[in-house]
């Protein structure tokens, strides 16, 4: 004797059937058949889907039950991270000391709500999917796409459903060709490309020696909880040693105008054609930081730029070595971020990104900026003298930033977060999440794991 069992699910027009367990064929000698349903189904009658593929009140309660799982879950990782943070706080005596496993603790516990984030938003786009009739041309495309990449109908689904909104989203706010850029690249394309707008009513924030400090020269500035907190602890010790540190906060009364980083290296290229002085003068002063004591990757950086120079180019390279050197005040380096600061007001500009401490320095903000043609816009609002105890308490939470950060080198910033009082920073990966999906499924193309599951796996596992 022999027993047969096989699920299946049936479907006719938008009817959708959850018909696990409905078929039995069990051969024995008297060859009889069983058939069987689930409590209370009905033939013809809908469950959870409406003809027109809206969900009835059971369906709605189905699917939310998978938001309000999800909602949970977050909550309960958000604890997980409070309690996390509390005692790294205590193994390191807030930053003072390393202790490897207490971070561990606290990196997997920021991934765990990173984690906890993207599943309420698939549970969400879950319940959009299934509530609805039909889908876009361009959802449709997506979603065979990324089945043939190796994602199931369900991942497939959710994936193409955000790519489609994303893009959308873009093409309407920047009107970018997005179509062949994934998420990450449209950011990185977006901050390279796009002038920018610091809007009146931002108050921003300036850490130095100056208790007067006014905004008719350029001048550094940070604005947000992380970039703020970042120089005022780690750039406020450096201060210590100059004397007093003061804190001024400058309102935007006017809107700035913000070159981006391909803006501004054009200019920059249009001043190294037609003024030799101010090339050699930004060559000395590039010259003068690489016998100063300066990062690895500002040192080469700064070496790539003098060999682009030397061949007559001027590309990203010599403009973020450029914007370094602008922090060099020395006569002849002077003159030359005058002459560059000039160059800029000519078209318009106010400002510029501080490359240095975005990408270079190790301090990683997000959002530092050079503002040079603020005298008009802009006005003092306050000045204070920070505190040595302020001045240590922020140190130590850009101690632990810096150790979140190269706990995991290989990853880019792009944002931050607050929890439990502290200011983490969110990262997207340099290996992307697309790339190791694809290197796993050509390894073991036989493997049921979801991607989530695969990618996740792969991430507490770099750490």
């Amino acid at each position: 004797m022999w027993q047969y069992n096989k699920t299946r699910e049936l479907h006719h027009g938008n009817l959708a059937l959850d018909t696990s367990r409905i078929w039995a064929y069990n051969h024995t000698q008297q060859n009889e058949l069983y058939h069987h349903g689930i409590l209370g189904m009905r033939w013809g009658v809908r469950r959870y889907q409406n003809s027109d593929g809206s969900l009835t009140k059971a369906g709605e309660r189905r699917y939310n039950e998978g938001v309000e799982k999800a909602k949970a879950d977050l909550k309960e990782a958000k604890f997980a991270k409070k309690q996390a943070t509390i005692a790294y706080d205590k193994a390191t005596f807030y930053g003072l000391k390393n202790d490897d496993k207490a971070l561990n603790k606290l990196v997997k516990a920021n991934h765990n709500v990173k984690y906890a984030k993207e599943d309420l938003t698939d549970a969400k786009v879950k319940v959009k999917l299934d509530s609805s009739s039909k889908k876009s041309k361009r959802q449709l495309q997506l979603e065979q796409k990324y089945k043939e990449q190796g994602m199931n109908q369900e991942e497939a689904a959710i994936a193409a459903y955000k790519r489609a909104k994303t893009e959308k989203i873009l093409m309407v706010t920047g009107g970018l060709a997005v179509a062949g850029l994934v998420a990450y690249g449209a950011y990185k394309y977006h901050d390279n490309n796009v002038d920018k707008i610091i809007k009146s009513g931002t108050v921003l924030q300036n850490i130095s020696n100056n208790s007067n400090k006014g905004v008719a020269d350029a001048f550094y500035s940070s604005r947000g909880l992380r970039d703020n907190m970042m120089y005022r602890g780690a750039y406020g010790v450096a201060l210590l040693e100059k004397g007093d540190v003061y804190e001024t906060k400058i309102g935007v009364n006017s809107a700035l105008k913000v070159a981006s980083r391909n803006s501004a290296t054009k200019a920059l290229s249009e001043l190294v054609k037609n003024d030799s002085d101010y090339t050699n003068n930004l060559k000395s002063a590039l010259n003068d930081y690489l016998n100063a004591n300066v990062t690895d990757r500002q040192r080469n950086v700064i070496k790539k730029a003098l060999n682009s120079l030397e061949s007559g180019k001027v590309n990203s390279k010599v403009y973020d070595a450029a914007n370094i050197a602008l922090a060099n005040h020395g006569v002849q380096a002077q003159s030359a971020s005058n002459q560059f600061y000039n160059a800029l007001k000519s078209k318009g500009y106010d400002a510029i990104k501080d490359m240095n401490d975005s990408k270079y320095s190790g301090y990683g903000t997000n959002s530092p900026h050079i503002i040079f043609n603020g005298a008009s816009k802009l006005a003092v609002k306050s000045s204070r003298e920070v505190g040595l105890d302020e001045i240590v308490k922020n140190s130590k939470l850009a101690a632990t930033d810096y150790r979140l950060r190269e706990k995991a080198p290989k990853l880019a910033k792009i944002g931050s977060i607050v929890a439990g009082g502290k200011a983490v920073v969110t990262y997207a990966q340099a290996k992307t999440d697309d790339k190791i999906f694809k290197e796993y499924k050509e390894q073991r193309p036989n493997t049921t794991m979801t991607k989530k599951e695969i990618v996740r796996e792969y991430r507490n596992k770099e750490g």
